[in-house]
């Protein structure tokens, strides 16, 4: 039972926040929270085992994953978990899995289905029904092929069923290669040309939902087969950018706002302790012009309400899930007012021409423009003119000019909204250039440098947020498992527009307090994300879920992210300065001579920087006596911080003095090797190559292998590493032989693998 001292937090745990269908399902979720009066907060976790190793922008996408950490019995009440999305590239076992540190807290699955957990999920069986009967019974498809989904997602798996149940109803047989399985999303390629390789007589496909369809619809093209004519297509969903295709998708109309609408409902009650069940939403079917072109067979239809109805659907699909309502019902109104009228003059031959005006104005002066798709605005006047028009009758002068004119007043109104989106165009770019400037105006990583990240949100209309930042750094592998520390430290918080910087003895928080003990920045609704530099996790950030948030979270968290980075390495700078600072006192105190420093690396017994460069241009010196070519090498130890993160500082000591001891062998008795500093080390020694010294790195790689399958370390010891021959007549110094091998060395660095452990 909850307590109903203090209000309820819920958990919506979804897939990335710029998706449509999951923007969407908050935006359900967020309505039916406001008008319950509970706390929402958004986990946008993206996609749990999607593999992006062989895509370099996405390489560190991983790291959204481990907001799911957060959610705790402690600091939620409920979740509502969208498990299909989070889990599209994933398995059913491996939902259960995570559903399984959820334990305790009352749930309920949106959009999926997994054994033991109440749902809210779309009917899958009767739009879908629809949508085929309409094909088959209208347009005579015999041939009919499907896009399907992953067998592991409950509504992909029902759909299929349900394609395959309605193809048998009409005695026709779905051969094999009819139905391919994609991956939920338009970048299913293999999956279409499959498909259509193996089915040149193929009449129409059903795709498991909009984005597959909108990408089938980009292979179609390709081939240059016209959609609507050539091929019919319908999707899933019905999201914005269904109507918005060129032609226009066709799709089962399954509002995902209502899922989220009622899974926070559902699991509200759960909480409450009353006996709940899962819930199946209706769907319908839409058509458009994907199947068969609608203004050609509409021309001989009546002009209804219902037809009405779905062409102001179609115009004002982006109204559907704002909180708008009064606002939609006035648009409704005059909107069909204005047909109606117009409908009026033609079929009954009316004088009204006047009333349209009139109405039109109406309806453009309550702001549509601003919300209608004026495409599809356009498209819905000229069916209704095709239809009225088609029926042959005689008009006046002022009647046959009555579409000319509606065309005109709307052009000339989107002209005037043009130009009012390139003025907000130009100041939301504005607005990002100050924060992006902004942001970065510090100089110290002190607490206060957290404060100026968040004095600049009101571009995205955030006015509470708050910065949480780890005790240290934690570097996450994407191969590794995520548990959050139970403290972290809420340095900032931006409270009512108003910014303070929280006092040192007060940051401490622990995850039981992430969404209560935040210096009153919660709000109705928030958003949690992550803040990471590649592998490295810093913290997280708490902030209002805006519209404009939707639209530029991702760019915030890459921001902040990067911000944050550099206040920790400015930090880390300063620490240097300061006990280079005292270091140098205490070297003045005990006045100990800089010039009496020893040559040698304490750790690893070779020469330290100095050493190196006195003793190596001695060497260099003396190939040149020789007449002889020296060789530069470069070498950097490969993830240190890795070893000692994980291993302990004693097995990163290890490794340094390894890697010192194989590159003095490798300098022979003739050479000198030193330590530069840190993880970086070098050698020199004479070189009677022809090549570029390709060949002794080569070797050098070889030893390190050969090191490593001789001991019982769990860890390779590796180094990546440049070379440079200095020529004996080429007038080239030692630091810039060593300046060019550390140019080749960073190339070969980028092709290093973060993997250290052996058998990985």
């Amino acid at each position: 039972m909850m307590d109903r001292q203090k209000k309820i937090t819920v958990g919506v745990l979804v897939s990335g926040i710029m998706d449509d269908f999951t923007r969407i399902i908050c935006k359900g979720a967020v309505r039916a929270a406001k008008r319950r009066g509970v706390n929402l907060v958004v986990f946008p976790a993206k996609y749990v085992d999607r593999d992006v190793s062989d895509t370099r922008d996405l390489r560190y996408e991983y790291q959204y994953g481990t907001i799911l950490s957060y959610a705790r019995r402690q600091n939620l009440d409920a979740i509502v978990a969208a498990t299909g999305c989070i889990g599209c590239f994933s398995t059913s076992e491996r939902m259960l899995e995570l559903m399984g540190q959820y334990e305790g807290i009352p749930c309920v699955l949106v959009a999926s289905q997994l054994p033991g957990y109440d749902s809210v999920t779309f009917d899958n069986f009767s739009g879908v029904r629809e949508g085929l009967e309409c094909l088959i019974g209208q347009k005579h498809c015999t041939r009919i092929g499907m896009i399907g989904g992953p067998a592991d997602n409950s509504d992909a798996r029902e759909r299929r069923e349900a394609f395959f149940q309605v193809m048998q109803e009409h005695g026709l047989a779905v051969q094999e290669g009819l139905y391919e399985a994609g991956n939920l999303t338009r970048n299913s390629q293999e999956a279409f040309v499959r498909l259509l390789d193996n089915n040149p007589d193929l009449e129409a496909v059903f795709c498991i939902n909009d984005d597959t369809a909108l990408g089938l619809y980009e292979e179609l093209k390709r081939r240059k087969l016209q959609i609507g004519r050539d091929i019919q297509v319908f999707g899933y969903d019905n999201i914005q950018a269904a109507a918005k295709a060129s032609p226009p998708l066709s799709s089962v109309r399954a509002d995902p706002a209502e899922l989220g609408e009622a899974a926070l409902e559902l699991v509200l009650c759960k909480l409450q302790g009353e006996n709940v069940h899962s819930k199946v939403l209706p769907t319908k079917f839409v058509r458009r012009d994907s199947i068969g072109n609608l203004e050609e067979e509409q021309r001989e239809h009546v002009i209804d309400a219902q037809m009405m109805d779905t062409w102001f659907e179609d115009v004002f699909y982006r109204c559907r899930h704002e909180d708008m309502q009064k606002t939609v019902e006035q648009f409704r109104h005059s909107f069909k007012a204005l047909l109606k009228c117009v409908r009026s003059i033609y079929e009954e031959q009316e004088e009204g021409v006047w009333e349209v005006k009139g109405l039109l104005e109406q309806f453009l002066n309550v702001d549509t423009i601003a919300y209608a798709d004026v495409d599809n605005l356009m498209i819905v006047f000229r069916k209704l003119q095709k239809i009225l028009l088609g029926t042959g009758n005689a008009y006046t002068k002022a009647q046959r000019e009555l579409f000319p004119l509606i065309y005109q007043r709307v052009i000339r109104v989107m002209d005037q909204r043009i130009w009012e989106m390139q003025e907000q165009s130009q100041r939301d770019s504005f607005d990002m250039k100050m924060f992006v400037q902004k942001t970065l105006q510090f100089e110290k990583g002190t607490d206060q440098s957290y404060g100026t990240l968040l004095e600049n949100l009101n571009w995205l209309q955030v006015q509470n947020a708050g910065i949480y930042i780890f005790e240290s750094p934690v570097t996450h592998l994407v191969s590794d498992p995520f548990q959050a520390p139970e403290e972290l430290y809420l340095k900032a918080v931006l409270k009512a527009g108003e910014v303070q910087v929280v006092p040192a003895m007060e940051q401490k928080k622990t995850l039981a307090e992430l969404f209560t003990d935040n210096k009153g920045i919660q709000q109705d609704c928030m958003v949690l994300f992550p803040l990471f530099f590649n592998e490295v996790l810093e913290g997280v950030i708490l902030c209002e879920l805006t519209e404009s948030i939707y639209e530029s979270g991702e760019f915030l968290v890459n921001h902040l992210s990067s911000a944050t980075k550099m206040i920790q390495l400015l930090r880390a700078n300063q620490k240097i300065q300061q006990d280079l600072e005292d270091s140098l006192v205490i070297l003045k105190e005990n006045n100990i001579a800089l010039d009496n420093l020893s040559k040698s690396d304490s750790l690893t017994g070779i020469w330290n920087r100095r050493g190196l460069y006195e003793e190596g241009q001695r060497a260099v010196e003396r190939c040149q006596r020789q007449g002889r070519d020296a060789l530069v090498v470069y070498a950097d130890m490969n993830n240190l911080k890795i070893i000692n993160d994980r291993y302990g500082h004693e097995e990163g000591d290890f490794s340094l003095k390894a890697i010192a001891d194989r590159l003095a062998r490798a300098a022979g008795k003739d050479g000198v090797a030193g330590r530069i500093g840190g993880d970086e080390f070098a050698y020199i020694c004479p070189y009677d190559g022809a090549d570029e010294g390709l060949e002794t790195l080569e070797e050098l790689y070889n030893t390190f292998r050969n090191f490593n399958e001789g001991t019982d370390k769990e860890y390779n010891v590796t180094v990546s590493a440049g070379a440079c021959v200095l020529r004996a007549d080429s007038g080239m110094s030692l630091e810039e032989a060593l300046s060019v091998a550390d140019e080749r060395l960073y190339e070969a660095k980028q092709l290093r693998s973060k993997e250290v452990a052996k058998g990985v």
